[in-house]
């Protein structure tokens, strides 16, 4: 997982500024496993444990990984939930890295 958020932070140069610009951050702008360690935490500490630590909420991290707190009655419903989830994320990190571009 860590890979992809590296990929998908760094691939555009307006993302790689918002959160890796920071003197802390400058040093995973490169990929080595030394990034993939500290991209690991930032990864659980924002957002799987706001998430999951949310009152109310309908999902869990625990033992490093992510779920949802919903039953699933069958192999088209989980595909459907996957998608919705896929395309939530999607969207929230677009809206994410568009405030304040201009865009």
């Amino acid at each position: 997982m860590a890979r992809f958020f590296h990929t998908y932070l760094t691939e555009k140069e307006y993302r790689k500024r918002k959160d890796f610009s920071d003197k802390g951050k400058l040093a995973i702008w490169e990929w080595n496993e030394k990034t993939a360690t500290r991209i690991e935490k930032l990864i659980i500490d924002m957002p799987m444990s706001m998430w999951s630590g949310a009152k109310g909420s309908m999902t869990r991290f625990e033992d490093g990984m992510f779920s949802l707190n919903v039953k699933v009655q069958d192999t088209e419903e989980k595909a459907l939930l996957y998608r919705w989830t896929k395309e939530i994320c999607q969207y929230r990190l677009h809206a994410y890295f568009e405030r304040g571009t201009g865009k």
